[in-house]
Formats: C-alpha cells, sequence, structure tokens
C-alpha cells in the first residue's frame, strides 16, 4: 500500500465508511496485499504509438509503463488523468507517467507529513499526507 500511495496512485482513495459495507468500491486490501502480493512494473517499447482501442496511429516508437499488481492491470488513467482516463489496458507514455510522479514528489510535502503538529482523523487522509 505504501509504494501505490508513494507513486500518487488515487483511485483506491476512497472513503470508506467504518459502519457499512459500501458496496462495489476499488480499495479492498485482501486484494491488494495478500500473502505473496507482487508488483510488476513493465516498461513496453512500441514501434508506433498505441491507441486506448490497442489500434497503431501515426507517429514514432513510443515506450509505455505497465502496472501489474497480483496479476491484475492497475489503470493508470483512473490515478492520473494524463495517462488517458479511457485506457483500460492500464498503460501510459513514460514520459507523461514521469512527469506525473514527479508532481506527486513535490505533493507529498514530506517534512510537514513527518514532522508536522497535525490531528489525523479516519477519513481525512486520501492522498497520503495529512491536511494542512
Amino acid at each position: 500500500m505504501s509504494i501505490l500511495t508513494a507513486f500518487g496512485f488515487k483511485q483506491f482513495s476512497q472513503f470508506l465508511p467504518a459502519t457499512k459495507n459500501p458496496g462495489p468500491h476499488n480499495l479492498t486490501v485482501s486484494h491488494l496485499e495478500p500473502f505473496g502480493a507482487r508488483l510488476d512494473i513493465e516498461v513496453i517499447k512500441t514501434p508506433k504509438p498505441l491507441n486506448a482501442n490497442r489500434k497503431y496511429v501515426d507517429g514514432k516508437e513510443t515506450t509505455y509503463v505497465h502496472f501489474i499488481l497480483n496479476q491484475r492491470t492497475l489503470p493508470l488513467g483512473f490515478s492520473f488523468e494524463e495517462c488517458g482516463t479511457d485506457r483500460l489496458d492500464g498503460w501510459c507514455e513514460l514520459n507523461t507517467f514521469l512527469k506525473v510522479v514527479k508532481r506527486e514528489a513535490a505533493n507529498a510535502d514530506y517534512d510537514f507529513a513527518c514532522n508536522g503538529e497535525y490531528d489525523s482523523r479516519y477519513g481525512d487522509i486520501q492522498d497520503g499526507r495529512p491536511k494542512r
């Protein structure tokens, strides 16, 4: 979970009430962190860009990143709009993903999160950092 938070995945940040089952949701810890959890990150190079329908389009060689958690694709567009919300294959152009990750590192507010004075209540933190 800490790795997904560090990368800035937001698709798992839905508030989950402590009093009832919320119904369908993305965060089921037993699916994300079973006994032998495995996160694979693939870097894939294609001769031309691939669209969301997995068809080549005009352009130059393109490099993509793809996250697979416990043999299931994590659609990067669900957390990062820049990767394309329609890309159910989970692929994101590597350069786009690196820009997103760089932004997430700045958003982490590390010094405040680790050393700051703040109240912590369940449900208030949804992106891995406490609110100021």
